[in-house]
């Protein structure tokens, strides 16, 4: 098993990177799948930094996946969004109780309007709390709501305490450490 990262032209590169890092590090085999309505490996990222994924999300291999993750960024969000393959992915993610993480935009512009937050408690970039029920919103840096199986988080500013709280959801708090370590965090 390993984790999808899926990412979209306009993606926040800072958290796309840092999440890859961070899960290679914990020794976590993570494949990067570009959503590009064109077919593309290669996408521009939102600050124009160039990122090639190992595939295109219609080339995936078959199998189950222990998270799905996405990465934030505009137009990287809305073009995940509106991915219907990316979406029936989530949706078979969150249905067979797996984790799915989410940060920046993504929660509020990928996972809301495809009714896949459910009654979870989340937070995202503070520009898009507004689009979340309140009931729902936490101002919390990293969100991680267990009954829901998924992790949230803010933006780049937050990518690496919520990369780490993915390895330690995934392979344990000491996992966690052991990176985190090194890193000098």
């Amino acid at each position: 098993m390993s984790v999808l990262v899926l990412v979209a032209p306009g993606s926040e590169e800072i958290e796309t990177v840092t999440i890859l890092d961070v899960l290679v590090r914990a020794n976590i085999t993570v494949l990067l799948a570009s959503c590009c309505p064109a077919g593309l490996r290669q996408i521009r990222a939102s600050r124009g930094v160039r990122l090639v994924a190992d595939c295109h999300l219609d080339e995936l291999p078959a199998g189950d996946f222990e998270m799905i993750v996405v990465p934030g960024g505009l137009p990287g969000s809305e073009c995940i969004r509106d991915n219907t393959r990316a979406i029936s992915l989530l949706r078979e993610q969150a249905a067979s109780g797996r984790w799915r993480a989410a940060l920046c935009a993504a929660p509020a512009v990928v996972l809301l309007p495809n009714q896949l937050l459910g009654k979870a408690s989340i937070t995202c970039h503070p520009g898009f709390w507004a689009r979340i029920p309140s009931a729902q919103l936490s101002h919390e840096r990293v969100v991680i709501d267990k009954d829901a199986r998924l992790v949230t988080s803010q933006g780049p500013g937050t990518a690496i305490e919520f990369a780490l709280t993915l390895v330690q959801v995934l392979r344990g708090a000491t996992a966690a450490e052991a990176v985190a370590g090194p890193m000098v965090i």
